[in-house]
């Protein structure tokens, strides 16, 4: 991976030149993840529509993950995503829906997701084609099997743990704006938006630039990092940028603050009080 993000191989983030070369090849899946009514006006050729928000999760207990994981693999299989294919998730900037697709590969066992970087405005930027066709869609189901790991998906037991046996054990960031971050959070944690990734065209800032970001606010790659927001879709995008920055041990909290404020039974901090 250079500096910006161009890409010598597949993923976390492949930028759109990287697309250009290999759109088309069999094994290569593309995602438009914006929200429904954009895809009808414009797409990447071949790119098949996927709603990431019916696949949520809003509790970290057992039969909550279970229920998450079994409706996500529906609903890859449904649309015809197989075991071995490379996919790009994609939306009008580097956003949290294409980040969360990468993120949900990685928790299943799947891996090969990608985001474009800058996303439909940088294809328009680079001349890519578009086309309001749908996409050819493999039969499905494509009889996918998954092996989740829960490496990647933090749990609010775990964190609870971690909090009340060794506080420096873990890097928790709070990637929710300023307001929310001081309305509530969970003690101890990085309050670091997760817009400030972002470039004003809305691609990813240069590796460097981000890696002295994380770097200001006391972040260590080596040690394990838990990103938190609202619902996991702003700290998967959080995730996805760390993972291509070398973070070793990078762990999306997807559930987040929707559940960890609904627990009585949990720690919080007012750092605006």
């Amino acid at each position: 991976m250079t500096d910006d993000f161009g890409q010598q191989r597949f993923g976390p983030i492949v930028d759109v030149p990287w697309l250009l070369d290999h759109l088309g090849e069999p094994d290569l899946r593309v995602v438009d993840a914006r929200p429904p009514g954009g895809y009808g006006l414009g797409h990447i050729p071949a790119a098949l529509a996927l709603d990431l928000h019916a696949i949520e999760i809003q509790r970290s207990d057992a039969d909550a993950v279970r229920a998450f994981q079994d409706r996500a693999r529906q609903v890859l299989d449904d649309a015809g995503i197989g075991n071995g294919d490379r996919v790009v998730f994609y939306e009008e900037i580097s956003g949290t829906l294409a980040a969360r697709g990468v993120w949900l590969l990685d928790y299943l066992g799947l891996g090969n997701g990608a985001m474009l970087d800058g996303g439909l405005q940088a294809w328009d930027a680079h001349g890519g084609p578009l086309t309001t066709a749908p996409a050819d869609t493999r039969s499905a189901p494509s009889e996918l099997a998954i092996d989740p790991r829960p490496d990647v998906l933090a749990t609010a037991d775990e964190i609870a743990t971690s909090l009340e046996s060794d506080p420096s054990s873990v890097q928790l960031v709070d990637v929710r704006n300023d307001v929310e971050h001081l309305s509530g959070a969970i003690p101890g944690s990085i309050s670091l938006r997760w817009t400030n990734a972002l470039g004003p065209d809305g691609a990813l800032r240069p590796a460097d630039d981000l890696r002295a970001l994380y770097a200001r606010v006391g972040l260590d790659p080596g040690r394990e990092t838990i990103t938190y927001c609202t619902g996991g879709f702003r700290s998967a995008h959080s995730y996805v940028v760390l993972k291509s920055l070398g973070f070793a041990n990078v762990r999306n909290y997807a559930p987040s603050w929707t559940e960890w404020s609904a627990r009585d039974d949990l720690p919080v901090a007012y750092p605006g009080r």
